[in-house]
Formats: C-alpha cells, sequence, structure tokens
C-alpha cells in the first residue's frame, strides 16, 4: 500500500458522500468498524456503521455539500498491510465556497478485497463542525 493508492482511496470514498452512495461508503470499511474520538472508542458492526454513515450523509447534504476534496498530507507504513494516514478534508456548496476543513486521522489496512479504513480518528472533524456553530451529533 502505498500514499498514492492511499489517496486514489479517498478519491473515491469522498465520491461515494457527494454520491450519497451510502453502500459505497460502507464497502471502503473494515468491520467492526473502529472510531476513537473525544476520549472515548466504539466499535460498529455493518448495519450500524450502515446506520451512523446514512446520519453522517444527511448531516453533510442539510449543511449543503455539493463537492468534496480529501488529501493524504501524511502516511507511514507500519506493516506490510498497515498505514497510518492523515488526510486534509474540505467540503464545498453548490457554488464552491467552502463550507468546512479539518484533519482526519486512519488507520488503513490492504486486505485480500483490497484497501480498507480499520479504524478512525474523526476529533479534527467534530471540532471543525463546533466552531462552525453546527455540531456533528450523531
Amino acid at each position: 500500500m502505498t500514499a498514492v493508492q492511499v489517496h486514489d482511496f479517498f478519491k473515491g470514498y469522498v465520491r461515494a458522500f457527494v454520491d450519497n452512495d451510502i453502500d459505497g461508503i460502507c464497502a471502503r470499511w473494515n468491520f467492526p468498524a473502529l472510531l476513537a474520538s473525544g476520549g472515548r472508542q466504539v466499535a460498529l458492526d455493518r448495519e450500524a456503521f450502515h446506520r451512523n454513515a446514512v446520519r453522517l450523509s444527511a448531516f453533510y447534504v442539510a449543511q449543503g455539500l455539493a463537492r468534496a476534496e480529501k488529501d493524504v498530507i501524511g502516511f507511514l507504513s507500519l506493516s506490510e498491510t498497515t498505514a497510518a494516514v492523515r488526510t486534509r478534508d474540505r467540503l464545498y456548496d453548490r457554488t464552491g465556497t467552502l463550507i468546512v476543513t479539518w484533519e482526519h486521522a486512519y488507520l488503513m489496512s490492504d486486505t485480500p478485497a483490497g484497501i480498507k479504513v480499520a479504524a478512525a480518528m474523526p476529533d479534527g472533524e467534530h471540532r471543525a463542525w463546533r466552531e462552525r456553530g453546527t455540531p456533528l451529533l450523531l
């Protein structure tokens, strides 16, 4: 797994959010999906993750999401099949105006089914939405 491969992976991931493709979002994760944020950890099975993705996608739509960008800004290979990755995310509305930006951290896994998210640390996203006055309450 390389930084370029992970960047390509995330291009599809943000496209799935913009297209409201919940199955496409879920297909990019290993389960249980591990999330660590605000000093708490949660493991979501496929069904719980799907429900969360539906709520998150609806939240983005309500904020005006029309386009998203996600760039890999940090990549550290931990083993042949695992990497720690940092991204910079930007969401835009229909006029091209930036809605919000944040940095995100992931643990990625190169599986027989392709690259998948093994864990996410969305503290930066939660902070960005709070600072905007539209806290992410999922």
